[in-house]
């Protein structure tokens, strides 16, 4: 009625509009930015779930504080990288990763956060990827794993960021390690993103190799493009003035006798 004020137990709430897979998107952005200013606003006594719902759901992992950070990575690429993988939905609130999607897509992002986080362990082992369809499996020549992996894996990151897939070296149940694309998108000849796209540059990268146009080759011409030429090199005796650069003594006079006048 007239005069009645606000109440103080009153708040507005947060009205989000658009398709289920969206919405439970935007919805999850927003708990988690909430969580890291309110610590346990929404994950205060919450359990991992998995549900075997085969349409759109959401289920939770919850992740020790190591583990996060390394499923997390710099600036949140890891799990950017593994959400377009898996073509999921996966945010952190908190320690607990909420992962939406279909049944398929849950339980295959959840294999890759598993892989993700053996790695810190050393090798990882996937027995066969066979009847999987979203995996292509290279055999990488030994001479060319260094080059096509890089520095701690950052050739594999680069590519990975540049296809949209989860990259990484594994051994198949006999114990020889090949190198696995995972993507739920297949990827084409013509297009970039998606497995053929990875495949495309690890090829690429092989081949480099193979002809002798690798790291080495270019660091010795960046090398020798630096080095001074014996002809530009000062003689042990330093620079000196030419003689005929030299005035003579009697020149000098004469200046000196016609600044007099």
């Amino acid at each position: 009625g007239k005069g009645r004020g606000k109440s103080k137990s009153s708040s507005e709430q947060l009205a989000i509009f658009g398709a289920e897979r969206s919405r439970r998107g935007a919805e999850l952005k927003i708990m988690s930015a909430v969580e890291t200013k309110a610590p346990g606003t929404f994950t205060r006594g919450v359990k991992e779930k998995f549900s075997d719902e085969k349409g759109f759901g959401t289920d939770r992992m919850i992740l020790r504080d190591d583990e996060l950070s390394y499923a997390l990575g710099s600036k949140g690429a890891t799990r950017k990288k593994l959400a377009i993988a898996a073509n999921v939905i996966l945010e952190y609130v908190g320690y607990v990763a909420f992962m939406g999607g279909t049944l398929k897509e849950r339980k295959r992002v959840k294999q890759f956060i598993d892989w993700l986080l053996a790695q810190r362990r050393g090798s990882v082992t996937v027995s066969d990827v066979s009847d999987r369809d979203d995996c292509t499996e290279m055999h990488i020549p030994d001479s060319c794993k260094g080059w096509v992996t890089g520095n701690r894996g950052s050739e594999l990151r680069r590519m990975e960021q540049e296809s949209g897939t989860f990259m990484f070296m594994a051994n198949n149940r006999d114990g020889e390690e090949r190198l696995l694309i995972f993507s739920a998108n297949p990827g084409s000849k013509a297009n970039d993103g998606g497995r053929a796209h990875a495949e495309r540059l690890v090829n690429d990268m092989i081949q480099e190799k193979l002809h002798g146009r690798g790291r080495d080759s270019r660091s010795r011409g960046r090398g020798d493009s630096r080095r001074r030429s014996p002809s530009r090199r000062r003689s042990p005796s330093g620079r000196r003035r030419s003689p005929s650069r030299r005035r003579s003594p009697s020149r000098r006079r004469d200046s000196r006798s016609r600044s007099r006048r």
